[in-house]
């Protein structure tokens, strides 16, 4: 709908008085600032003038003032920050206050409000409301309603009215370049806009795009868990950004960024995703990656494979003559049976009778292996293995101490009356260090009878002469479990841990004290959903036991064809109540060609919407020499770059072949970066990287880079190609030598 001058002219009467406002509250914060830097200095100058060297000779006095000044200046410290945050907040509203407006006429009213929306609150010195910050309650009504009825909720209750009108506006620098009336959701000219765009080298916050299906995710606190479900493309990541951004918001008394953690799919997503919340005002909360947190917890003394390490053997190892073995081995292992036996294990584990022995100091019994065994499976029944252990150490080494300082005293005063010792600090040394000696055997028997263990306990589930393995893995048989023990116990023994059996160790550590829940994280948000396996999800549900997850993934996108979760079933089995799924159903990231293109890679048809923005036809090109292929590729990587795209991804199969075409594009004067590891940092331009590490990622323009029948040769690699092809958002090459792909056929 086209405005007039006469809106216009409103409109930039209204964006001045935003500026002027935001501009005065600047300055005062600017003010404050140098203010409290004088004061800072100021007290910095008394402390030492008035209080010189503080120490205790000095006086309690002096001790208690040191105290009051470092108080002070830790306020100080606090109010510097605080404002510092606000003068960044006044400074981006100067060039973009506000980017939407929803003319609301609340029900009994006669008049309706005009809200303006944008990153920030912005109030006048009457507190009336100049721009709504876009997670404020009322601001849902812009992502949510198109003209007519209306409402949101807010602590007072649901407020019903009427939308009027509704504007959008792209301002630059202070200026309105465009505005424009929309009876819509938020969509067609801005969305079309921003999509048509080039990609940045880190992520960008979407709040002037938000979908209604998006907000309602954002702002969804109905359940404790949610499980968002969504296609390629749909907005998973931002979606998750900014309900983190909405919830610090919605509850900054209660929470901060050290309360949130994300688990991300590899380190270099995590550096893509940076950018965002700073850009929304926030601190950035705790991301981590699952192999992160893991290898942390497990510790050293073991060689330990990374994901990259695994996708790298699963796609570049399947004609060795251990593949078969290794392949059955992680099947095993990431099964919900598999989990369901280590439960039992742990069961078996806490409940069975332990090698406990008497403890005997001097002829004396301090406790019996009866009494022992009582307070492991009675007295301190209600703990963690680990803890269990630790509490009866504890209760033994108390019990001897009277024994252990009765046999000092006894030496320290033959000693004494021997006539050879004149110190008595000698002399006590000395009886101290013979008592220990004495009591060695029985030290090292309480250590082993208490010792913890978690590799040990893990080795004995695989150990040959045990059966309960073969008991309780009923849907295999006794030689393919046989097999799994072989082959877990050689590759134990070698120091050596694959990563399906860091995730099983993990969990043992988990499940028996080893590495206790949190308290502190309020909010855990797992991307990439698809890609954990349903023991990883107990793993994530034990150690934060009392905080709300969101979880977010695309079935069509699991990379790893036998470490995934199946279905989503498997995690709803395990959090059970208090659950909800929710799809997006519509996909914004790639041109409606390459969208079409690559959903014919999928098995199950998907009907998900996606946004009619159109560009040019996949490119499937193949060619009969190596040679060939690597100069057609050099010449189209120059091509674009000519047309100003600015990410450029060349996507190979491995990390072997990204280390060759990067080498070869190196050769030939192209500047490129390379990916090989899921710590390397993401940059825009022309990159090569490996399939396993592109998910999460866009590009401009992508390269796939060899499709051929020979390299992509497994139905387990489909939904691998999939995710590849969907990182493009306007254009998409693929380039396979000899026979393409089946896959593709």
């Amino acid at each position: 709908m086209s405005i007039n001058n006469y809106e216009w002219n409103l409109e930039n009467e209204w964006l001045e008085k935003v500026l002027k406002e935001t501009t005065k509250q600047l300055d005062e914060k600017r003010e404050a600032k140098d203010r409290l830097q004088k004061e800072a200095k100021e007290t910095q100058r008394e402390l030492w003038n008035d209080l010189g060297s503080v120490s205790i000779t000095n006086g309690l006095d002096q001790i208690s003032e040191f105290v009051s000044a470092m108080d002070t200046m830790k306020n100080q410290k606090r109010s510097h920050e605080f404002n510092k945050k606000l003068e960044e907040k006044y400074e981006k509203m100067l060039l973009s206050p506000y980017f939407g407006r929803i003319d609301f006429l609340e029900k009994n009213e006669l008049d309706a409000e005009k809200c303006y929306i944008g990153l920030s609150n912005l109030t006048d010195e009457d507190f009336d409301f100049l721009v709504y910050d876009w997670r404020a309650p009322i601001s849902s009504m812009f992502y949510d309603y198109e003209i007519g009825q209306a409402g949101y909720e807010c602590p007072q209750g649901v407020i019903s009215g009427e939308i009027t009108s509704k504007r959008q506006y792209k301002i630059n620098n202070g200026i309105i370049e465009y505005m424009f009336d929309s009876n819509l959701s938020i969509d067609d000219e801005m969305l079309q806009e921003l999509l048509s765009k080039s990609s940045d080298d880190k992520m960008k916050g979407i709040v002037t795009t938000i979908q209604k299906e998006q907000n309602q995710v954002i702002r969804n606190e109905d359940y404790k868990n949610l499980i968002v479900q969504g296609a390629a493309g749909s907005g998973k990541t931002s979606v998750a950004l900014h309900r983190i951004a909405y919830l610090l918001y919605k509850h900054r008394d209660r929470i901060t960024s050290q309360n949130i953690i994300i688990f991300s799919p590899n380190n270099i997503f995590n550096d893509y995703i940076s950018n965002v919340l700073p850009q929304l005002g926030e601190e950035n909360m705790y991301q981590t990656t699952f192999k992160d947190y893991m290898h942390k917890k497990i510790g050293n003394g073991f060689r330990k494979e990374t994901p990259s390490e695994m996708m790298e053997y699963i796609l570049d190892s399947n004609e060795t003559l251990t593949y078969k073995d290794r392949i059955k081995n992680i099947n095993f292992k990431t099964s919900v049976e598999f989990m369901n036996i280590l439960k039992e294990y742990i069961n078996h584990l806490e409940t069975k009778e332990r090698k406990f022995e008497d403890i005997i100091v001097r002829d004396k019994l301090i406790i019996s292996s009866q009494e022992i065994q009582k307070l492991f499976l009675n007295d301190f029944a209600d703990r963690p293995i680990k803890k269990r252990l630790e509490k009866i150490k504890s209760r033994i080494l108390f019990l001897i101490e009277p024994y252990e300082e009765a046999w000092i005293k006894e030496i320290y005063e033959e000693l004494d009356s021997s006539g050879y010792y004149i110190d008595r600090q000698e002399m006590k040394e000395e009886s101290t260090l013979t008592v220990k000696k004495q009591l060695k055997d029985v030290y090292d028997k309480i250590s082993r009878m208490t010792e913890f263990n978690v590799v040990n306990i893990y080795r004995n589930l695989f150990k040959y002469s045990n059966k309960f393995l073969n008991r309780l893995a009923t849907s295999y048989d006794k030689n393919f479990i046989n097999h799994i023990k072989t082959y877990t116990m050689e590759n134990l023994n070698t120091r050596n841990l694959y990563y399906e059996d860091q995730v099983a160790l993990l969990y043992l550590k988990v499940a028996l004290g080893d590495a206790p829940a949190t308290s502190q994280i309020k909010y855990v948000i797992i991307d990439e959903a698809q890609d954990y396996t349903p023991l990883q999800y107990e793993i994530f549900y034990q150690l934060f036991k009392s905080a709300k997850m969101t979880i977010l993934g695309d079935i069509n996108q699991s990379i790893n064809p036998f470490m995934n979760v199946g279905n989503y079933n498997n995690i709803y089995n395990i959090s059970k109540d208090d659950t909800c799924i929710i799809n997006l159903t519509k996909s914004y990231r790639s041109t409606m060609e390459i969208t079409k293109f690559s959903r014919k890679l999928l098995i199950e048809n998907i009907n998900d919407e996606y946004v009619e923005r159109h560009g040019e036809e996949p490119n499937v090109i193949g060619f009969s020499h190596e040679s060939h292929m690597n100069k057609k590729l050099i010449e189209e990587i120059n091509n674009y770059k000519e047309k100003n795209y600015k990410s450029i991804g060349i996507i190979t199969k491995t990390a072997r072949e990204t280390r060759d075409l990067y080498n070869l594009l190196k050769a030939n004067n192209i500047d490129v970066v390379s990916i090989e590891k899921d710590d390397d940092s993401y940059t825009n331009g022309v990159l090569v990287i490996p399939s396993y590490l592109a998910k999460g990622l866009e590009f401009d323009v992508v390269f796939i880079h060899d499709v051929s029948n020979k390299n992509y040769n497994s139905e387990d690699e489909r939904l691998l190609l999939y995710t590849c092809c969907t990182r493009a958002l306007h254009v998409l090459n693929i380039y396979y030598l000899g026979e393409i792909t089946s896959l593709l056929k």
